[in-house]
């Protein structure tokens, strides 16, 4: 025995419109609407067989996609940021976790924000647990200074 068309179309437009939650633009949450639709559609009685509730589909994926997602932008585009990356970390303070030592001179890690960074610094050697400022950062390495007294 197979599973109810019902059924079927329903929960694939519940794991679509869950799926969402990881994609974050819209897509999914219409199709699986669009899914939605179709099941309760064969619950109020259209025939669940032949190309009917496929055709159906395919045209409430369409207006959604196109007709309600172009036109509510707030939601499916991003903020345009204001400010830079690199204003979360510039003149903040970090914490030398190892190195900056005779082994590796003016490179180490460095905490900053209860993560360890890959650091480097103009200063050869700095203690461990020293407070340091970072000055610059380079992808995921930060360029760090002794902290002003």
């Amino acid at each position: 025995m197979g599973i109810d068309p019902l059924y079927l179309w329903i929960g694939i437009g519940f794991a679509l419109v869950i799926a969402e939650v990881t994609m974050g633009n819209f897509i999914l949450f219409f199709l699986g609407l669009a899914s939605v639709c179709v099941g309760g559609a064969i619950w109020l009685g259209m025939p669940a067989g032949g190309g009917l509730p496929y055709l159906l589909f395919a045209g409430l994926a369409v207006f959604f996609l196109f007709g309600v997602r172009s036109r509510m932008p707030a939601f499916t585009v991003g903020d345009i940021a204001e400010s830079t990356v690199d204003e979360d970390f510039i003149g903040r303070n970090a914490t030398v976790e190892s190195g900056f030592d005779e082994a590796s001179p003016g490179r180490g890690r460095v905490n900053y924000r209860g993560a360890s960074w890959d650091a480097q610094s103009s200063k050869q050697h700095l203690a461990v647990d020293e407070l340091i400022k970072i000055i610059d950062r380079s992808g995921n390495n930060l360029i760090v200074d002794k902290e002003d007294s």
